[in-house]
């Protein structure tokens, strides 16, 4: 990269100094953790190299990478996750894996391992479009941004995507514990193009629960590559009170319903497939 466009690299110490450092040089700036999703927008030819002169590493200081396990008094153990921790450390976590299963499954769906050595979860989730989000999305996972809110993690990609901003910077990620166990729906699947590297065509996390095989709860969260990661509600309300061994009746409905929400007839007809087959699965495998 000639040297009149290489950007300059700050390495703060902190998080309040990452983001101060972020806001006075604007757009000239931008976040930088494990690089792995910022060097994709990287072309060869020159006019697609990065349009930042500064770049502010993350990692020097200014984000946690532990992994922490939260047990509310009223509920089954959730988890903390410093947004500074590389995706394979947190895939071999055996916390992790019991915990939070679905995630696990997603970030064994990332890239190689190389990549999952240097990528961080909140690169991922600062990406917009990473393919743990839509896991993350259907628990209903909060984050800890570095100014300080505790938000829903939901709310903060909404916000970003309506003001076309970038996600702002986040500290911590909350796995919510879960008060009982019951029976019903938890699944991951991602849907790529081909075997080798293979760029999302569809990802997709559910969470329901099955009352008598009826679906209840039901929280839907997709991405594709390049496609934004976002909750599903209308495509939630329609599921909410159907029984799911009958679903495939009503595939076209709800087909509809998915092309409403995702402009896209090709990954629509798609997630309405996925969601058709897990769910109908599921219930007969418990008998209705």
């Amino acid at each position: 990269m000639p040297a009149s466009v290489r950007p300059s690299l700050q390495r703060p110490t902190s998080s309040a100094d990452a983001v101060d450092l972020s806001r006075r040089l604007g757009a000239d700036a931008a976040y930088i953790a494990g690089g792995t999703a910022l060097q994709l927008a990287w072309g060869v030819a020159e006019e697609e190299r990065p349009g930042v002169s500064v770049l502010i590493d993350l990692l020097a200081g200014a984000l946690a990478s532990g992994v922490e396990v939260s047990v509310p008094a009223d509920g089954m153990p959730g988890l903390r996750l410093g947004s500074g921790a590389r995706l394979e450390t947190l895939r071999r976590d055996p916390r992790l894996r019991v915990i939070a299963p679905r995630l696990a499954q997603a970030l064994d769906a990332i890239g190689a391992p190389g990549v999952r050595h240097l990528a961080t979860l909140g690169g991922n989730i600062g990406w917009g479009c990473g393919d743990a989000l839509p896991a993350l999305l259907a628990a209903e996972a909060t984050v800890v941004l570095a100014e300080g809110p505790i938000l829903p993690l939901a709310e903060v990609l909404d916000a970003a995507r309506t003001a076309g901003r970038p996600v702002p910077l986040i500290t911590e990620i909350c796995w919510p514990g879960r008060g009982t166990a019951c029976q019903g729906w938890s699944v991951f699947e991602k849907v790529g193009w081909r075997a080798a590297f293979s760029p999302s065509r569809l990802t997709l996390a559910l969470e329901a629960r099955s009352e008598r095989g009826v679906i209840a709860g039901a929280r839907v969260a997709v991405t594709a590559a390049g496609w934004p990661a976002r909750r599903l509600p209308a495509v939630e309300a329609f599921l909410e009170g159907r029984l799911a061994a009958a679903l495939g009746h009503q595939e076209q409905s709800l087909r509809a319903v998915c092309a409403d929400e995702l402009v896209d007839s090709g990954r629509s007809r798609l997630l309405a497939r996925l969601l058709v087959g897990h769910l109908a699965c599921e219930a007969a495998s418990h008998g209705g």
